[in-house]
């Protein structure tokens, strides 16, 4: 899941960010073809829809697969549902275009970020899964400096007591994955240096022996393992199993309006679950399939990364992990990231993906 929500955004800066810049992006395609042969059917017909034009706030990243593959495969279509895709690049952006109505949908990274502006009681609800730490299929991990590991320098998790450690963002769903890794060997992350360093520039900084761990995403570890740079420890659910990464935000007009609400959910889930046919299950008719759908969505133009990379966990049944918000929320107020407790049921609403699941059916 590679993207990044970072800082305290206030609702006004969140505002004036909507109104005042669109970031464009020419790879990424606005105007959305659907295919006509769709890996899930729907169990019915439905009558015939006028179409409705929403617009989502995306960032090129895997985690919105069930997105694109919903476009490309037709699923939007078949709501009465017309998406234009509005780039942006992540965090306050992401935030402020959805809080503003400037696009209807957004996707947030579960972050003392994301909770500091729902203290400020901004019109956006968490709906449903956008990714979480799930068996073998977690796009964050452990690494570690390859030449370190060849020497013994670094066998176990305690030895890495003073040495700089590598993250995104600091207040995320990935500092404290990192913090209970450090707590399973005795350590703390006052015990370590923390260093926040973006994640492709991570890279350079492993093969300029700047650090010498990291938790780090997909696609940038399977591209440093084939360069020698690093080894891979354990991923995100060896660590924190079932975290909520991400989660798909529905602004004021999604919430206002339930009919439209469902059909985009419906098809949202269908496309998460070709999603995961194709790259959790690897099925390989349905890989063959998305992948393209991915190659053209994505900042990731290399099929041999999808065979290869660990993907990112999505569920079948996208129902947020509403429990590990809870936790995450501790961790955030324990830190000094979050400023003020919310109460995490205020800012959820999971009854459009279960209302979609039922509907649907659940997954096998």
């Amino acid at each position: 899941m590679w993207y990044s929500l970072v800082g305290r955004p206030s609702l006004l800066v969140l505002i004036l960010l909507a109104c005042s810049q669109i970031t464009p992006n020419p790879q990424a395609p606005a105007a959305v073809t659907p295919a006509q042969n769709a890996l899930v059917p729907l169990s019915t017909p439905r009558p015939h829809i006028e179409p409705t034009q929403l617009r989502i706030s995306h960032a090129m990243i895997t985690s919105s697969a069930g997105n694109y593959i919903a476009a490309e495969k037709g699923y939007f279509e078949e709501e009465g549902i017309q998406v234009e895709f509005v780039y942006s690049i992540g965090g306050t952006e992401t935030m402020a275009f959805v809080v503003s109505g400037h696009t209807d949908i957004g996707a947030g990274l579960i972050s003392a970020g994301l909770f500091n502006a729902f203290a400020r009681n901004i019109p956006v609800k968490i709906v449903a899964d956008h990714g979480a730490n799930l068996p073998n299929a977690s796009a964050g991990g452990m690494t570690f400096r390859k030449d370190l590991v060849d020497r013994g320098i670094i066998r176990q998790p305690g030895d890495l007591r003073g040495r700089k450690i590598a993250i995104a963002t600091e207040g995320s769903a990935a500092h404290i994955t990192l913090d209970r890794y450090l707590q399973a060997a005795g350590l703390t992350l006052s015990d370590v240096n923390v260093v926040v360093i973006p994640l492709p520039d991570t890279i350079a900084a492993f093969d300029n022996q700047a650090i010498e761990a990291a938790y780090w995403q997909e696609p940038f570890t399977t591209i440093a393992v084939e360069r020698g740079l690093i080894i891979r420890g354990p991923i995100g659910f060896d660590i924190y199993p079932y975290q909520q990464i991400g989660g798909i935000l529905f602004g004021p007009r999604m919430m206002a309006d339930r009919p439209i609400g469902q059909r985009y959910m419906r098809a949202y889930v269908r496309g998460v679950r070709d999603y995961v046919k194709a790259l959790q299950e690897r099925d390989p008719v349905a890989f063959d399939e998305v992948v393209p759908i991915l190659i053209k969505y994505t900042s990731v133009k290399d099929r041999a990364l999808f065979e290869k990379a660990i993907p990112s966990g999505l569920k079948p049944d996208p129902i947020p992990n509403i429990q590990s918000l809870r936790d995450d929320q501790e961790w955030y107020l324990a830190h000094g990231y979050q400023t003020q407790r919310i109460n995490i049921d205020d800012f959820v609403d999971t009854s459009f993906v279960e209302q979609a699941i039922r509907e649907l059916g659940s997954y096998k």
